[in-house]
């Protein structure tokens, strides 16, 4: 498999700027479309952590699916997979979750134009990788994603196997802010953050209000840069 180590030795070099990094989580229609609004009102593009077979996952919600993913891709937001469904993989037996692995990729490969898996995160639902699964995966996609403080060293970075902080079921806003708190004070290679919907949509949704100070703040200090995660 092919990887392009640019970005990868640029954020393990020492930096005077955190690169703060946010994705949004299961792909809800409404949410989805709202976040990449915003971002793109911000002159910036949003990362989605999608599932490749979203049925029967949260009936409640409108799940998007391919047709909107590439839609999206096409206006510069970044697509990452989130699971063929929305199993815990942990959960499972090694055969099983590396077979749920194996039909994700390939739906990706098959229905997201332009899909590349060197430049992809897999984004585990409920942030429950396994070691095993991680060692899997990295010779499959740039990188897989954890759970974990979400505070990344440039060696973190380096290995990619990436820990995300998130926060629910109410309003992660605040949590947000005083996880970039902690990186203006640490200042790390990278933060990594884990989003949901927006407004009120499903568990841990950010208020639209707290989702704009976050990216305000974001650009408005020299000591932070926006990151759209990607190996």
């Amino acid at each position: 498999m092919r990887r392009d180590p640019v970005i990868l030795e640029e954020m393990s070099e020492v930096s005077a700027k955190t690169r703060i990094g946010l994705l949004f989580d299961d792909g809800f229609v409404n949410s989805t479309l709202a976040t990449a609004e915003l971002f793109e009102s911000f002159g910036l593009r949003a990362g989605f952590c999608v599932l490749a077979n979203p049925a029967g996952f949260a009936p409640q919600f409108r799940v998007g699916d391919f047709g909107l993913w590439n839609e999206l891709k096409s206006r510069g937001h970044r697509i990452h997979p989130h699971g063929y469904t929305h199993a815990n993989l942990a959960a499972m037996s090694y055969p099983d979750a590396t077979a749920e692995l194996e039909k994700c990729l390939a739906t990706f490969n098959e229905k997201l134009h332009g899909f590349d898996a060197s430049r992809a995160i897999f984004c585990f639902a409920y942030n429950s990788g396994t070691p095993a699964l991680c060692q899997w995966l990295l010779t499959r996609v740039g990188a897989a994603r954890i759970g974990g403080s979400g505070l990344l060293s440039a060696a973190q970075v380096q290995s990619r196997v990436w820990h995300s902080r998130t926060f629910g079921p109410g309003d992660p806003g605040a949590d947000l802010l005083d996880t970039i708190a902690a990186a203006q004070r640490e200042n790390p290679a990278a933060v990594l953050y884990v989003l949901h919907g927006l407004d009120g949509e499903a568990w841990g949704a950010i208020a639209r209000q707290n989702l704009c100070r976050t990216l305000e703040l974001i650009l408005a200090d020299s000591r932070l840069e926006y990151w759209n995660p990607s190996p």
